[in-house]
């Protein structure tokens, strides 16, 4: 009876999972029709990169849509196709109708929370219905009886010592996905701030703000954002027009139309930082969420690092 309600538990769970991820794929599926999606090729008509306080720039791109009209909102565009793309110039992507505009990379990054929950709860699914097979009662002895044997050579093969040290090897494993995960997330924040700190490769300008957006939340430390929309000549004497995250402090003291001191990269003039960073600048941009997760996420790294080698060290 008990091997009865463990099967009906897990399959319910397992139904549950399933239906949690339908409901995810259905969502959406509802919000990006994938299924609907056909090759498109429109028009650009203009391009602009946006640059965060704690990450490189991103790219985009305003087109005109397939009925004629221009799109009331930005595509994503490649660093490649906004140094390359000019004004009438085609860019692909994938449309659903007439007043609809897609490039592969807003299907990709904006729906990536989705894709990832919808991983998850896959995963989550899959495991429980494997779980359920094997929790009936006749295939559960089964894999009791022939677990025993394997469990029974194994413990011939190896020794005390050696399931330990392959159990300290299989956590410090574990370990190293996480950390190259957190690696991976926090990459964008490093190479933006060793970008900001190299005295050199940068060239010294003032950007005219032609533009400004502030959103502030209950916890406007946190979580609220200011932005300025500036246009600047490169020293090839391009226009390059960029919306910029500035703290609450830069934001307070300019307005439209003001000159914006700022540097920009060499290499890349929508990579743009804000001269004349003060001490308040730096606290508030400190107290931000953003900076938070990338610096738990760099103290956890370095945290299991130092434990592993000290860890080396110990064994040695």
């Amino acid at each position: 009876m008990e091997k009865m309600k463990e099967f009906a538990g897990m399959a319910a769970v397992t139904v549950l999972f399933s239906l949690f991820t339908w409901a995810l794929i259905s969502s959406y599926l509802e919000e990006y029709p994938l299924l609907s999606y056909e090759s498109a090729t429109v028009m650009s008509v203009e391009k602009t990169g946006e640059k965060g306080l704690f990450t490189p720039p991103s790219y985009y791109v305003r087109v005109t849509l397939p009925n004629g009209k221009e799109a009331p909102y930005m595509n994503r565009i490649s660093k490649k196709q906004v140094s390359e793309l000019k004004p009438g110039d085609p860019v692909k992507g994938y449309s659903s109708g007439p007043s609809d505009f897609s490039t592969i990379r807003d299907i990709i990054i904006d729906s990536v929370f989705y894709l990832i929950g919808i991983c998850v709860l896959g995963f989550l699914a899959l495991c429980c219905l494997i779980a359920t097979f094997l929790s009936i009662p006749g295939l559960e002895r089964m894999e009791q009886t022939s677990g025993r044997k394997r469990t029974l050579k194994k413990k011939r093969k190896m020794g005390r010592e050696q399931r330990k040290v392959r159990k300290v090897q299989s956590g410090w494993g574990i370990a190293g996905i996480f950390v190259f995960v957190f690696l991976a997330i926090t990459s964008r924040f490093l190479v933006n701030l060793s970008r900001k700190l190299l005295p050199f490769g940068k060239t010294e300008t003032e950007a005219l703000i032609y533009d400004t957006y502030s959103h502030v939340t209950y916890r406007k430390h946190e979580d609220s954002a200011y932005e300025f929309t500036v246009a600047f000549q490169d020293s090839a004497g391009q226009t390059v027009k960029a919306v910029k995250n500035v703290t609450r402090h830069t934001y307070q003291q300019y307005g439209l139309g003001d000159k914006l001191p700022i540097s920009y990269r060499d290499a890349n003039p929508y990579d743009i930082f804000v001269r004349g960073t003060t001490v308040q600048d730096l606290l508030q941009a400190t107290i931000t969420a953003e900076f938070f997760l990338y610096a738990a996420l760099l103290a956890v790294s370095a945290f299991v690092g130092w434990a592993f080698f000290d860890s080396r060290q110990k064994r040695k």
